[in-house]
């Protein structure tokens, strides 16, 4: 879903970094979020760069947008991120503002010291292993309130009311956050390619995770149950069991639809696209919503 792909979609308060599709009379009571994958990056962040700017696609869930292309050609609602997430992280609280990103530090501010943040991926990521510190200075103070207010803010409100739209019309909503990760190691022989998080059934009632569990062990694919990734700050946010508003997370191995420099996308796409698009159908008919015709391959 690069640029060419954008054609059906609204870019909600004009150029605010993410896009929305078939939310303005949504069919069915599914949410699909794609913070991560996105590939604009701002010139003021490029000239702030310590790092070479390829080091940044390691910071991205690259490409995970193309893997929901066939659902939102089906007419799933969604809303995909634009903006890198070296910008922002849409999946950090703004509690989680690293205090060494902003010149000057920061005043008035309760800052929780999450082990993320600490290890450099907070709000406003800092380093990356490997590639040690990202950035030549701090930030503005006011640079990270525009970032805020311009995208952050505006992207869960609007994630927010859509899902809050879906439940009093449908009597429930589900979020599904998507997300891509990097080849996980074999523990006992055990190696996921997709990972399911609920926050251990604290973000959305476990029939629907255990529904995408069964559904992948039937067409033969590694999956697990929130190890090692139970989802983050959207699932927190955004879930609510007790009133009928659930998130949950999938994690897919960037290994199943980019090539072998997990780069740019190979010949596993469309089969990997497939899988999230079925699952993503199977859970609308389960959370109470019409059958949907698969898209056309």
């Amino acid at each position: 879903m690069d640029q060419e792909d954008d054609t059906d979609a609204s870019d909600y308060g004009g150029n605010c970094g993410f896009q929305l599709f078939n939310l303005d009379s949504p069919s069915l009571p599914i949410l699909i979020s794609v913070p991560h994958a996105g590939r604009e990056y701002p010139a003021e962040l490029l000239e702030n760069l310590r790092i070479a700017p390829a080091e940044l696609q390691r910071l991205e869930d690259r490409y995970a947008d193309r893997l929901v292309t066939p659902a939102i050609a089906a007419g799933m609602p969604a809303i995909v991120a634009r903006r890198a997430r070296a910008w922002i992280d849409l999946n950090r609280g703004e509690d989680e503002l690293d205090p060494e990103m902003v010149k000057g530090g920061i005043n008035n501010r309760k800052i929780v010291g999450s082990a993320k943040m600490r290890g450099g991926l907070g709000l406003v990521p800092r380093r990356l292993i490997h590639s040690g510190d990202i950035w030549l200075h701090p930030f503005e103070a006011q640079d990270v309130e525009q970032r805020l207010s311009g995208f952050h803010r505006p992207y869960h409100q609007q994630v927010e009311q859509a899902l809050l739209q879906m439940r009093d019309r449908f009597g429930i909503a589900v979020l599904v956050d998507i997300h891509s990760m990097p080849p996980l190691l074999p523990v006992g022989g055990f190696q996921p390619h997709i990972v399911i998080g609920d926050r251990f059934g604290q973000s959305a009632a476990s029939l629907y995770s255990e529904m995408f569990l069964q559904r992948l062990k039937q067409i033969g694919v590694t999956a697990a149950l929130n190890h090692p990734y139970p989802g983050d700050y959207i699932l927190r946010r955004h879930g609510n069991v007790r009133k009928n508003i659930h998130a949950i997370q999938i994690e897919v191995d960037r290994a199943l639809y980019l090539d072998s420099e997990l780069r740019e996308p190979a010949s596993g796409l469309d089969a990997t696209s497939t899988i999230i698009t079925e699952l993503l159908m199977l859970l609308a008919e389960l959370a109470g919503g019409a059958s949907m015709p698969m898209a056309a391959e």
